[in-house]
Order: C-alpha cells, then sequence, then structure tokens
C-alpha cells in the first residue's frame, strides 16, 4: 500500500487531504478508524482521476469541434459514450456533430437518447429538443419537427427560448404574399416613401419591370422589351427615374442568380427609365457584363458587380451632376473600389453612404465584408462556416438582413451592423431569398418559392407571430 501511494500524485486535492489525514498517525498503528479515512480518500482520488480523464477527453472533443476536424471528434465522442453511456453530454455532442456531418439518421439516435437522459435538467433538454427539430426538418420529417417543438412550447414561458421555436418552426413576423400569378415574380425594391414595390416579373416570357403597391395591386408596367430581361431596379434621387439591369433573353425561363462569380457569364447592362414617358436610356451597354445595382442613401451613386477585369469585382458610378433627362451626352466613368484575385459581389451602402457590405469568396465560403468607398479598411463582419448572400443594410445603420444557406435550407437572417446577434426571420418549404428593406424600417420583401413558382412576400416587422400563433402553426406540420 506504502508502494501505491508514492506513485499517486501528491498535487491532486484528494490526495492531499489523505496526506493530511496520514500524517497524523503511525503506519504500523492504523487505527479501524484512521483506516476507513484513508480508504475513502483513495476511492474518491481513483473516482476523481477517472472524471478528470473523462472531462478532458470531452474538452479535446469540443476542441475538434471548434477546429472543424470532425471525423477525429466522431471517434473520440463514440469512444466515451461506449466506455460511459449515461454520459449525456458526450452524446449531445456527438448528435451534434453527426449533424454537421450529415450522417442526419444517427444524430436523431444520439439526440433522442440524450433528451431522455436530460428528463430532470428541463433547460439542457430544450436545447436538444430544439437541435433534434432541425434534424428532423433536415430530413424533411416536419410532424416529428413540430412534436418535438410541441414539447418545448408546453414546457416553458421564456420569451427567447420562444423565439428560438419561431425561427425553427415559422416566420418570425406576420407575412402576407403579394404576387400571385403561376409566372416567377423576383427582384423587389421599394420606393423612396416605402409605398410602392418595383419588382421583375416573367409574366410575358420574358422579365419585365412592373410597379405595385404593398397590397400587391399592380400599379403599371415599366419596361416594354421582348428580347431583354430586366431585372434589380431601384429608384433614383428623382423617383420617377428607375434604373435597372438588362440582360438579353437566351431561353423561355428566367435566372435568378443569388450569386454570380468571376466564371458566370454576364452580359448585361445597365439602363435608365422614366416611368410615365417610358422614355430609356442607356448607362452602361450589354457589354460591360454588369450586376446588382444598388444605390446609395441619397440616391445619386450605385455600386455593383462585375466581371469586366477578369473576376468579380466592385465598382461605382456616380450620378451626382447628370442631367437624367439627357444620359447619352454624360460619359460616366465607372470606379473600380475592390482589387482581388477572388469574387466580390452583391454590394449595398450603409445609410452614411462612405461604407459598402458586400460578399466575398475569399474564406472559400460566401462570407460578409465591409469596406469604404474608397476601398480601404476592409473588415470581415461575420466569419461563420456557412454561405451568406445578398445583404442589406437598414436605414439607421443597426442591422443588416442577408440570406444564409444552413440548417440545410436557404432563408433570410437579420444581425447586428457588428456581425452580431444572427438569427434567422424566415422560414417556409421551399428557399427565401432577395431581401429588400423599406425605407421606414417596418417592412422587408423577399423572394420565396414556398408557393411552386418564385414569388414577392412582405414581412411586416413590427407585427412578430405571438405565442398563441406560434403553438397553433405547430399544430399542423404542412
Amino acid at each position: 500500500m506504502r508502494t501505491l501511494l508514492k506513485n499517486l500524485r501528491s498535487e491532486d486535492t484528494q490526495w492531499g487531504i489523505c496526506q493530511r489525514q496520514m500524517s497524523r498517525v503511525e503506519w504500523a498503528v492504523l487505527t479501524q478508524a484512521d483506516l476507513r479515512k484513508f480508504m475513502l480518500c483513495f476511492f474518491i482520488l481513483i473516482f476523481g482521476a477517472a472524471g478528470c480523464q473523462k472531462e478532458n477527453a470531452l474538452r479535446q472533443s469540443e476542441a475538434f469541434l471548434e477546429a472543424g476536424k470532425l471525423q477525429e471528434a466522431v471517434a473520440l465522442l463514440e469512444k466515451i459514450v461506449a466506455e460511459d453511456e449515461r454520459n449525456t453530454r458526450a452524446r449531445w455532442l456527438l448528435g451534434d456533430t453527426y449533424d454537421k456531418l450529415g450522417r442526419y439518421n444517427d444524430a436523431i439516435s444520439a439526440l433522442k437518447t440524450a433528451s431522455h437522459q436530460y428528463s430532470g435538467q428541463p433547460e439542457a433538454r430544450i436545447k436538444v429538443r430544439m437541435q433534434l427539430a432541425t434534424v428532423y426538418l433536415k430530413l424533411g420529417d416536419r410532424a416529428s419537427a413540430f412534436s418535438e417543438l410541441r414539447s418545448v412550447v408546453r414546457s416553458t414561458s421564456d420569451d427567447a427560448v420562444l423565439r428560438q421555436v419561431t425561427s425553427i418552426a415559422c416566420d418570425m413576423y406576420k407575412v402576407v404574399q403579394l404576387t400571385k400569378d403561376n409566372s416567377d415574380n423576383y427582384s423587389p425594391i421599394f420606393s423612396p416613401d416605402s409605398s410602392l414595390l418595383a419588382f421583375s416579373s416573367f409574366r410575358l416570357e420574358n422579365g419585365e419591370l412592373y410597379l405595385m403597391d404593398i397590397t400587391g395591386r399592380i400599379r403599371q408596367r415599366v419596361t416594354f422589351t421582348t428580347d431583354f430581361n430586366e431585372s434589380s431596379p431601384a429608384f433614383l434621387s428623382n423617383p420617377h427615374y428607375i434604373f435597372y439591369s438588362s440582360e438579353p433573353k437566351t431561353s423561355r425561363q428566367v435566372k435568378i442568380v443569388v450569386q454570380s462569380s468571376g466564371s458566370t457569364p454576364i452580359f448585361a447592362g445597365f439602363n435608365v427609365t422614366h416611368i410615365y414617358s417610358k422614355v430609356t436610356q442607356q448607362v452602361l451597354p450589354v457589354k460591360f457584363g454588369v450586376r446588382a445595382p444598388r444605390l446609395s442613401p441619397d440616391r445619386k451613386q450605385i455600386v455593383y458587380e462585375s466581371n469586366t477585369d477578369g473576376n468579380l469585382e466592385l465598382y461605382l458610378l456616380d450620378l451626382s451632376n447628370i442631367d437624367l433627362m439627357d444620359i447619352a451626352e454624360n460619359k460616366i466613368e465607372p470606379k473600380r473600389i475592390t482589387h482581388n484575385d477572388v469574387d466580390d459581389g452583391s454590394p449595398a451602402f450603409f445609410p452614411d453612404g462612405k461604407r459598402i457590405v458586400f460578399i466575398s469568396s475569399r474564406e472559400k465560403v460566401h462570407q460578409i465584408y465591409t469596406i469604404n468607398v474608397n476601398g480601404d479598411d476592409e473588415k470581415h463582419l461575420n466569419p461563420n462556416p456557412y454561405d451568406c448572400y445578398s445583404p442589406v443594410v437598414s436605414t439607421d445603420g443597426r442591422t443588416i438582413v442577408f440570406v444564409s444557406t444552413r440548417d440545410g435550407d436557404r432563408e433570410v437572417y437579420m444581425m447586428d451592423a457588428d456581425g452580431t446577434n444572427e438569427r434567422r426571420i424566415t422560414n417556409g418549404i421551399g428557399v427565401s431569398m432577395q431581401p429588400a428593406l423599406s425605407p421606414d424600417g417596418t417592412k422587408l420583401a423577399f423572394v420565396s418559392d414556398r408557393s411552386d413558382t418564385f414569388q414577392i412576400y412582405l414581412m411586416l416587422l413590427d407585427q412578430p407571430i405571438t405565442h398563441k400563433e406560434l403553438f397553433q402553426r405547430l399544430q399542423s406540420p404542412m
């Protein structure tokens, strides 16, 4: 026994207790009480060391997950769970790792077991159940997903948790469908007073621009071409003029591009049309290969993407001193903003007009960056492992809305302007994309194929889904 004690680490807390106990007696004359104390300390030390080993293994698996080493994490977590089936934390992490690897059936099995084992810990069980619901949704099993979420709603009144459930189950705010015909409708943008939406529609077998009010009533058609597809409209400083992209029609189907690249053939140019006179003027010819124009807050500058110089970069057009009634007499020189070997696209202005948010593929996935209009002070805004697209900034500068492909779907997200507090705000069957914020900050227009064809929807940001509405929606998985 003395040899065993010498081999134990004296720095362990439990062994320190044993040492203090044993220093009070002679080794040769241990009393029965002293022996009991010693054996208690000994077993505490042994089981404590085993617990430390398990905790170290868990920490190592979490480090693997943070580093993106999913196979290493799975191997370690499977070993931990095999050695201790009651290690609920390890089983939860294992389910999370299976999920990240796309092993959804394995993830469901691990998460269901973890949920049962957490029956005495309601907060942890809620988190496991919500993750389990997201995995079911990736498999298209809305009935099982909604069953888990109903259990969560019944077990808590915490507003933060209920908001998370809403983001998993449905849209965060009340949504109204604006366009309802059988053709594709897309590229919505608000007028300066937030009362109208300009958009593109394929109802005549090519993309044309239209105006509608926020109830969905079509006010008028703006463009009249048969060989071109018009998209990405924007109201200029004189709201009677609409700036837009025009691309030669190549098929009888609309092409809605989430994010182009330097290898994408772009043959579009920019035009300006007077809404009422229908007089159309060319700003940049089709050969320039330009796309995704966005206006500055004063509606006199346009930032856009172009592959003119070999890969996709950001450019700026300044219309401040241009006579909109006679653009042809003015030579407008584009100014290049970014200079990279990777693609930069989908730009949009911040409210001060001095900074731009955009998308770049320099991190292998498309991520959100910001840069000054003069091309300096570039920053990576929200590093994460998911593709992000189409960022737009609210008029108060506090919020950025964007599209992301995570949780097995393409949906619209919102985050604070510093890149924190990400939350999903759309959640329907199908994809949601092309978000556009109203200048008054109360509405969000977006495009979704949740009704089979691409249609334009209006989200009312001042009308969040209530808890009662949430529970009613969870009753019907479809």
